[in-house]
């Protein structure tokens, strides 16, 4: 019983769900090569120190040089204003990072912005959380980790019914829930910056090196796993040449 229980929770969970609308391709073990050696190969430019004032000015021109094309995508996708109208802050902090969050948010950080050496490659992270919130990811990743945490629940309650157990079963539905598609809304994210950062006029290979240099501090070259959040420095290379080869062909 306890076996079909399961089984049926399984089921219920992924059923329930919410993947990103875009599927991809696998990447062949040559595509990731060739991206390792893009990686080791790379001489990047130094990091710019930027104080807060010039990083946001910066952020704020990436954002009306964008604005155009993503203002024309939420119209024409019926995405709800409150989607399309940021909330962008700065955050004091050195990690080398960014998020986005809320129903519109995206924050970055002082050491993203002395982490990197162009305005293309801050571009290509800020779009990044912009496709984030256009994919209406945040709000996906949150419903699938509250019926992980559900389903867990319910699990814990059958086999044993402590309330250790069920803290217990209920906490691995949530890490569960956090992970199911958490990998393919990255890779939809990175696409949807490129179409962004293309028909708004950056330079892509530019833009690029972004990828590169969060590679390099990696130092990652394998494959990721269903416990792995994001795609690997490699993967995330490997599928940015692809669709450049795309968008050259086409």
């Amino acid at each position: 019983m306890i076996r079909s229980l399961f089984l049926s929770l399984i089921l219920f969970f992924l059923v329930s769900c919410v993947a990103p609308g875009t599927t991809f391709e696998e990447l062949d073990q040559t595509q990731i090569d060739e991206a390792i050696a893009i990686i080791k190969n790379t001489e990047l430019d130094e990091p710019v120190e930027r104080t807060r004032k010039e990083s946001v000015v910066l952020v704020e021109d990436i954002i009306e040089k964008i604005s155009p094309v993503t203002d024309k995508w939420c119209d024409e996708n019926n995405i709800p204003d409150v989607r399309c109208n940021w909330k962008v802050n700065y955050l004091d902090d050195d990690m080398f990072n960014a998020f986005a969050s809320g129903r519109n948010t995206i924050t970055y950080t002082k050491g993203l912005m002395n982490g990197v050496a162009s305005e293309e490659e801050v571009a290509f992270v800020i779009a990044h959380e912009i496709a984030h919130h256009l994919g209406n990811h945040v709000a996906n990743a949150q419903r699938n980790i509250l019926l992980g945490s559900l389903a867990g629940r319910v699990l814990g309650s059958v086999i044993d019914g402590s309330d250790d157990l069920i803290s217990q079963t209920t906490d691995l539905g949530a890490r569960f829930g956090s992970l199911v598609f958490s990998r393919d809304q990255e890779k939809e994210a990175d696409y949807f910056s490129l179409l962004i950062l293309k028909d708004s006029g950056y330079d892509l290979l530019e833009a690029r090196n972004i990828i590169i240099r969060m590679a390099q501090k990696s130092e990652r070259d394998d494959r990721s796993t269903f416990f792995d959040t994001h795609p690997t420095g490699p993967e995330r290379l490997a599928r940015f040449n692809e669709t450049y080869k795309e968008f050259i062909k086409n």
